[in-house]
């Protein structure tokens, strides 16, 4: 027989792994290679499924309409979409011209409008000085416009047109009537010298009764143009300072009131006035009654 230690010590089983378990282990201890079974190999398959997936037209193209239909389920809910719209702070001439140079179409769902495309449209509006473009709630797409006030009617060959305190057209008149009691101002260049026409304007307060509007003469200075086709030539530096003498001289000498058809003032140093043809000719014939009287006494 043999021995019962022998018989326990075949019969026990090795502890130690096999040579292919200790390489498996040991190669899984390395943090590279858990992390290419448990990330890396997944998404390689994926990218190769998703790639062979999509490289059919008619899957890319179902996928497409299917997305382009939820996307459209969503925007066309009725909570979405925008059917009112209303403007505020604008006339009704104002509020015809948005309504027309504005592209919508309601109803519309919000996601659709392009409310900085829509404010960049109203500010393209002549009249126009600033816009406000926002959805309120129950559908309604609100246009909140300030419009530009009229300060002079700028009479041009082609038409009248109304600018505001800046120089900005605001609109174009057919006839001078429909300018009102607007300042009237006329010549090349003046739409760009709008804020020193109404300082000149203000300044002719005084004799307002008598003002019918400022010329601009070639590009560089004013002619302040009054009734009885009287006309006041301003330099083209310090025109308000001009003005102002030329207004006191009316003050101290009536001049306005007398047979002056213009009062120079170009020059600051040598004021020049201009009489009608027919105080010229009254002049002439005082002169020339001087000239015989003086004669006469010398004889």
């Amino acid at each position: 027989m043999r021995p019962v230690k022998a018989q326990a010590d075949v019969e026990r089983a090795d502890p130690a792994p096999s040579k292919w378990r200790y390489r498996w282990e040991r190669l899984w201890l390395t943090p590279l290679f858990r992390a290419l079974i448990r990330t890396g190999i997944p998404s390689l398959a994926f990218v190769a499924l998703f790639t062979w997936y999509i490289n059919d037209d008619a899957r890319v193209a179902a996928i497409l309409d299917g997305w382009s239909a939820f996307v459209k389920e969503v925007q066309n809910r009725p909570e979405f979409m925008v059917d009112e719209l209303r403007v505020e702070g604008a006339s009704a001439d104002l509020r015809s011209d948005i309504e027309e140079a504005l592209p919508i179409d309601l109803p519309l769902s919000q996601f659709q409008l392009d409310i900085e495309n829509l404010r960049a449209l109203l500010l393209d509006l002549d009249p126009v000085r600033d816009a406000e473009v926002r959805i309120r709630s129950g559908g309604v797409l609100l246009l909140k416009v300030t419009e530009r006030d009229p300060a002079v009617a700028w009479r041009r060959p082609r038409g009248v047109e109304l600018l505001d305190a800046t120089g900005h057209r605001v609109a174009t008149l057919d006839h001078l009537s429909e300018a009102g009691s607007l300042p009237l101002i006329a010549g090349e260049g003046a739409d760009r010298k709008v804020p020193e026409a109404l300082a000149l304007i203000e300044a002719a307060a005084p004799i307002a009764d008598r003002l019918v509007g400022l010329t601009r003469v070639g590009n560089r200075r004013w002619d302040l143009i009054l009734t009885r086709d009287q006309r006041i030539a301003l330099p083209e530096e310090a025109p308000a300072a001009a003005l102002d003498r030329a207004l006191a001289m009316h003050a101290a000498r009536d001049v306005l009131n007398r047979d002056v058809m213009v009062v120079d003032l170009r020059l600051s140093h040598r004021p020049v006035l201009r009489l009608s043809e027919t105080a010229r000719a009254e002049l002439r014939r005082l002169r020339d009654l001087e000239r015989l009287s003086y004669a006469g006494r010398k004889e």
